[in-house]
């Protein structure tokens, strides 16, 4: 089994594969400042829980976002697989298939190289893979497959934490996935989110029509993240959903690199 594991700012999350199929999805908290020790010990449990012990595990792909958690994890990962050879870390110099046209191509985050991967694989280009999560990223692929250009703002849930912290007056209020708000709100908390929910949205709706402009074709969108049922549903434009695409990008890349 191969185990593709993305590790955020928030979660560590993992997806198995055996072969194309995903055989589970799992996660724990991130814990920065803890020892690749209490990284083994939780992933073994967590693997076990699923029925992967490590003489299952063919191959682990790492994803990392998280700069000072990176060699932690690779060096708990190497030991739960058994050998370091079975772990493959995305990083500069890994073959992905993917023409970067970036100034700084190191720079661009892991889990968008991985995303984007998986959006070429799919074949409809151009295309804008929207990753709406603590953050929300926009990584643009061409009708080539090359990654053209990128936009990263601030995910709904911190842009509506950073305004109530930031404000005296404003209180805590809480989003619903997959609710719809009405643009007319007549309270301060309703007003909080549609500014966020809805003003997101036409962020999203906005920048897709101006890559469209520049491509001079309308792109296909793919939504994934675990906010995008929070915007989706005020969405103008059309879009795909796709939930795993981070991880069927480091399957394609563990197989470019270790067949």
């Amino acid at each position: 089994m191969l185990i593709t594991v993305l590790a955020e700012n928030s979660h560590i999350r993992a997806v198995g594969f055996e072969g194309e199929e995903i055989r589970f999805h799992a996660s724990v908290q991130t814990e920065p400042r803890q020892t690749s020790d209490y990284y083994i010990l939780m992933l073994t449990q967590l693997f076990t829980l699923y029925g992967v012990s490590g003489e299952r595990i063919t191959g682990v792909v790492l994803a990392s976002v998280v700069p000072q958690l990176t060699p932690t994890l690779i060096d708990a990962l190497a030991r739960i697989a058994g050998s370091r050879h079975k772990l493959l870390s995305l990083s500069s110099g890994i073959k992905t298939g993917l023409n970067i046209r970036s100034d700084q191509p190191q720079q661009v985050g892991a889990d968008r190289v991985a995303a984007a991967v998986a959006a070429k694989a799919r074949g409809s280009l151009p295309c804008v893979v929207v990753d709406c999560g603590c953050a929300t990223t926009f990584t643009v692929l061409d009708e080539n497959g090359a990654l053209v250009a990128s936009a990263i703002t601030a995910g709904v849930e911190l842009s509506l934490e950073a305004l109530r912290a930031q404000t005296a007056q404003l209180p805590t209020v809480a989003l619903v996935r997959g609710a719809r708000y009405d643009v007319m709100a007549r309270n301060t908390a309703d007003a909080m989110r549609v500014g966020a929910v809805m003003g997101a949205a036409a962020m999203v709706d906005g920048l897709i029509g101006r890559y469209a402009a520049v491509l001079g074709k309308t792109p296909r969108v793919w939504l994934t993240g675990d906010c995008c049922q929070l915007i989706a549903p005020h969405l103008s434009i059309g879009w795909d959903r796709a939930d795993d695409l981070i991880f069927e990008g480091l399957r394609l890349v563990w197989s470019k690199n270790r067949g």
